[in-house]
């Protein structure tokens, strides 16, 4: 089922805009002369670069929610040996982040940030956006003779480990991620890391700065940059895609394909001579 999103198609060259429209949306209308035509208007709609693009104000998180955070660094994502391990907790400007994803999915950043009142406190923010416990998400399973398929809706369930354990059982574990809001920096630039719908709704219910996991990384692969965001020369130019564009009316909107995340397990059994 399609959901309402925004897009930065507008930043993207025609013929990758035109794929990006056809595929990842649903188009009122597909064919490639209108898909153009969409692109030219999305590129209009950006708007001059934001001056301060990679550079948002970064403030402490008050004093008075340190009990808070010291319980959210006893949990095992910032234990030694993780890669959280070392972090920092901030306030960071919402609008100048580098957004290197393509799309906000309206309707589930309304679902995250629906408990947040306008402007946000502090609490519920940090309740939304370093929640102390991940959120347990539905899923279905659909077993084989050898084999069994595991689908669920949010993309935050994922296969965590692989291999033998305990012994006794050889497979995959799988759980909900953490769905932190994370922001990284760079070659002194900053970008949005991880959620983008809370940090999307967050905006919108009038919160300029969001608390944050805050972390320097020594490389793009660091930051998140892959083939299915914006490259690195786009986001390091004088007119990157930020949150802004998102956040103030300079995306395109468009109808979202649905996705959902499969884990497939199989296995079998065979007698083989050992020569």
């Amino acid at each position: 089922m399609p959901t309402d999103g925004l897009s930065l198609v507008g930043f993207m060259p025609q013929p990758q805009a035109i794929h990006h429209l056809a595929n990842a949306c649903v188009p009122a209308n597909p064919n490639p002369a209108a898909l153009a035509a969409d692109w030219t208007a999305a590129t209009a709609k950006l708007g001059a670069a934001l001056p301060n693009a990679g550079q948002p104000d970064i403030q402490p998180i008050p004093a008075v929610h340190d009990p808070y955070l010291q319980r959210l660094l006893a949990q095992p994502p910032f234990q030694p040996g993780n890669v959280l391990h070392g972090s920092t907790f901030q306030l960071v400007e919402i609008d100048p982040l580098l957004a290197y994803q393509f799309t906000v999915d309206i309707e589930r950043s309304l679902h995250h940030c629906a408990a947040l009142t306008h402007p946000p406190t502090i609490d519920e923010l940090l309740m939304c956006c370093l929640p102390m416990a991940a959120i347990s998400k539905p899923f279905n399973t659909y077993l084989g003779q050898a084999s069994m398929i595991l689908k669920a809706r949010s993309l935050n369930v994922r296969a965590f480990d692989r291999g033998m354990f305990n012994g006794e059982f050889m497979g995959i574990t799988f759980g909900v991620s953490q769905p932190y809001v994370h922001v990284v920096r760079h070659n002194n630039r900053c970008y949005l890391h991880n959620g983008i719908h809370r940090t999307y709704g967050a905006r919108l219910a009038g919160a300029t700065h969001i608390p944050c996991i805050f972390r320097d990384v020594a490389d793009h692969d660091a930051v998140g940059l892959h083939d299915g965001t914006f490259p690195a020369a786009l986001l390091e130019s004088g007119n990157p895609p930020t949150l802004a564009h998102f956040t103030g009316a300079r995306a395109h909107p468009v109808r979202l394909r649905s996705h959902s995340r499969y884990l497939h397990v199989s296995w079998a059994e065979y007698v083989l001579p050992d020569e």
